[in-house]
């Protein structure tokens, strides 16, 4: 219990951060996981000393990821960002200009032909 309760406090804290400084906390969450795991083993005859070794390689993959989806959490939950609606959007402003642009074409081809 003395690794699992802080590392479930450290994610908690981490996912509800706004500071600009939030993705430091993933450092001791990590350590917090790695000393859990090797608590639990029961193979591990040392612990708590060599976890930094792997925490830096798994946080070269981790960081990018957990922000892609803590960004993706935060713009549709706290910014009430939905980018489905924004495309949808963005599409419908599409196929107008290119109504636009028909209706345009076709009134040219038609002034022409009226001029010939």
């Amino acid at each position: 219990m003395n690794k699992l309760i802080p590392l479930l406090l450290l994610i908690l804290w981490f996912l509800t951060c706004k500071n600009w400084w939030y993705h430091i906390i993933l450092i001791p969450i990590a350590m917090f996981a790695f000393q859990f795991i090797q608590a639990i083993n029961d193979e591990s005859k040392n612990f708590d000393e060599l976890e930094i070794y792997w925490v830096i390689p798994i946080m070269m993959i981790i960081v990018p990821i957990v922000y892609l989806i803590r960004i993706k959490l935060f713009d549709k939950l706290v910014y009430g960002i939905d980018l489905k609606k924004i495309e949808a959007e963005l599409e419908e402003y599409k196929r107008k200009e290119q109504d636009e642009q028909e209706q345009q074409n076709t009134t040219a081809e038609t002034q022409k032909q009226e001029v010939h």
